[in-house]
């Protein structure tokens, strides 16, 4: 498939939204009806395709990581391209997660030609500076701009044919990027006080990110909140309990239902169970997520009587060291044994870790051609 040159991207976009809605048109069921049947416990016509692809479908469309960040027809360009290539079920409108707000508030950031943007120090150097922040106008700071247009864009081209993601940091994490992760750990001992009240300003700030996507994109979609600082590594347990399950659950109070990803362990520790568990009833999500999971140390049969004891959807992702390194045929059997377990009554669904730059464009197809061979339902695996 050619890719862009420069002046003629518009027509590329407009080309490939069109193949893609030409061809899920003729599906028999649409990637949200799929996952809404999971979500309630019901069983589509196949498990839908979920992935978080953004760096590698840069590498894809022949663009910079740093391009992916910065400019929104490009963004949806990549990802266009990358949903047209392998025949994904949706088309996902995402670059980097996690830096927008901190963007937004003031703090300097770097950007690297070929990986993520990077925040070059803490805007919160000390806690008396937290005073001097107020919450910004997302329409004009930062990135905010390059958000707003990449939604527009999105819905523009592809209406309801494509499902509008809207992303944004959780209060953990959001508070990590401001004051530095030792520094804030640190203050959870020696200045609680002051932890609490920069929690309380980053979900005030979150709620206004996601508020502002919303409006200016005129849909109510349910955000995906993003809360990597707050798994176990590097957050403890009691951090955990203290700080991310509390202020998680009023934002997703405040924002009436979000999906909410963070909080879980991502090594087997004692009493992971209760803690993976505790991170869909304490915060209110509206699915639990277990995704940057290297190991078997989880096994999907404890996820299922999870799901199914507590009602409540999980998402259960393939490892990104699997993708990127194993092979296809290792990939295909992993989702063969998990789609065996997780599928059958709904409930669960089989998505993937961040999809690695450097993943072999066979790896990423044996991932979607797994799901769509072996999520056919009623499920059928031996």
């Amino acid at each position: 498939m050619p890719k862009f040159e420069e002046g003629n991207i518009d027509a590329w976009i407009d080309r490939l939204a069109e193949q893609f809605k030409e061809r899920v048109s003729k599906e028999p069921q649409s990637f949200l009806e799929r996952f809404t049947k999971i979500m309630f416990f019901q069983e589509p016509d196949r498990m839908p395709v979920s992935t978080t692809v953004h760096q590698f479908s840069a590498r894809m469309a022949g663009i910079t990581i740093r391009e992916l960040c910065t400019d929104a027809k490009k963004m949806l360009y990549a990802q266009l391209y990358t949903a047209v290539k392998f025949k994904m079920d949706t088309v996902v409108n995402l670059s980097d997660l996690y830096n927008f707000e901190p963007e937004a508030l003031g703090a300097k950031m770097y950007y690297p030609e070929n990986s993520w943007p990077v925040i070059l120090e803490p805007l919160i150097k000390e806690p008396k500076e937290l005073e001097k922040l107020d919450i910004p106008d997302f329409t004009k700071a930062g990135r905010g701009p390059y958000v707003m247009e990449g939604n527009r864009l999105y819905l523009e081209k592809l209406g309801n044919y494509g499902l509008l993601g809207i992303v944004a940091n959780g209060p953990w994490s959001l508070a990590v990027q401001l004051r530095g992760f030792n520094n804030l750990v640190r203050e959870t001992r020696k200045n609680p006080a002051f932890v609490e009240r920069l929690l309380d300003f980053c979900v005030d700030v979150i709620e206004t990110f996601v508020k502002t996507q919303r409006e200016a994109a005129g849909v109510a979609a349910v955000p995906t909140i993003n809360d990597a600082f707050s798994c176990i590594p590097p957050a403890s347990p009691q951090i955990v309990y203290d700080y991310v399950f509390p202020y998680a659950a009023e934002l997703i109070k405040k924002l009436g239902m979000a999906l909410w990803v963070g909080g879980y362990p991502v090594c087997e520790i004692p009493q992971w169970e209760q803690i993976v568990e505790d991170s869909v009833t304490k915060t209110g999500t509206q699915m639990g997520f277990l995704i940057m999971l290297e190991s078997d140390w989880l096994p999907a049969e404890r996820v299922k009587e999870m799901s199914h004891r507590l009602h409540k959807p999980w998402a259960f992702g393939v490892g990104s060291a699997l993708i990127s390194k194993g092979t296809p045929k290792e990939i295909e059997n992993y989702i063969k044994s998990k789609i065996k377990i997780l599928g059958p009554g709904g409930g669960c669904a089989v998505i993937s870790d961040p999809i690695p730059v450097d993943t072999p464009a066979e790896n990423f197809e044996a991932f979607i051609n797994s799901i769509k061979r072996y999520g056919k339902y009623p499920i059928s695996v031996e």
